[in-house]
């Protein structure tokens, strides 16, 4: 039995998560490939028996990139795969999957678990969304853990588990999902540097959207931003400005050793 884990993670949460699964599944001597969706691979060259994706989640809704990364680079697959959803996001309410189901579908690919899991807010461009409380951190990343084995039994057992979003609202998240992943990356623009810049180019190099352009060595963001935040959270000295205010840096951290786990000495 072989499990495929693909994911996508701007800031590191959904990573760490994806982390998790394999190594619930590596304790119980399954085959794990994992691999992120920037990595580029040629899925027509994996084989197979179930898959989990991972993503964290916009508007309500799964981060658009992951799914026309599905759409173009998953194969229809001969047999019927069970298929694992899994979302990260900074509060405790329940994704609209139906987009995601039906595109699997129509790749042979069975969803049959669907779970969200409220990790950290890695986001603070806006006044409104704040910080999360590293004692709030702690207890998400210990509910997370507590939950990855059972939902791992039920996935392997072919069991059912998924969250269920009211009909009328699921046109309404898309629509909305959708419009902002189209209109929000005309505020990217408002990305600057200031005067501490290194000119190191990593935020040129991390950016999965390609946005970030270094010109006489200073990053240029134009208008087709993801605001995944990596740019932000990963620069070494805080330089990126939005709206020309400084704005907080998230780091995702590692999950705390478990109970069960002996610290090494």
């Amino acid at each position: 039995m072989t499990i495929l884990i693909l994911y996508f993670s701007g800031t590191g949460n959904t990573k760490r998560v994806a982390e998790e699964f394999k190594a619930c599944l590596l304790k119980r001597k399954v085959s794990v490939i994992i691999h992120s969706i920037e990595e580029h691979i040629d899925l027509a060259n994996i084989s197979y028996d179930f898959l989990i994706i991972g993503f964290p989640k916009y508007y309500e809704y799964p981060v658009m990139l992951m799914l026309r990364y599905l759409k173009h680079h998953l194969q229809r697959s001969e047999k019927s795969i069970p298929s694992l959803a899994f979302c990260t996001q900074a509060s405790p309410l329940q994704t609209d999957f139906t987009g995601l189901e039906r595109l699997l579908r129509n790749k042979n690919h069975r969803l049959t678990v669907e779970v969200s899991f409220p990790y950290a807010n890695n986001m603070m461009i806006f006044n409104a969304f704040r910080s999360t409380e590293p004692s709030k951190l702690i207890k998400n990343q210990k509910y997370i853990r507590e939950q990855i084995d059972p939902i791992v039994d039920l996935f392997l057992k072919g069991e059912i588990s998924k969250e269920h979003t009211k009909a009328w609202q699921r046109p309404l998240i898309y629509l909305v999902a959708a419009a902002c992943t189209k209109l929000m990356p005309v505020f990217a623009m408002r990305f600057t540097v200031d005067e501490s810049c290194t000119h190191c180019a990593l935020c040129a190099k991390g950016c999965p959207m390609k946005n970030i352009k270094m010109v006489q060595g200073f990053p240029v963001f134009q208008n087709h931003c993801l605001f995944c935040m990596r740019c932000i959270n990963s620069c070494p000295v805080n330089a990126i400005r939005y709206n020309k205010r400084k704005c907080p840096q998230y780091k995702c951290e590692p999950f705390l050793p478990s109970t069960e786990e002996k610290p090494s000495v």
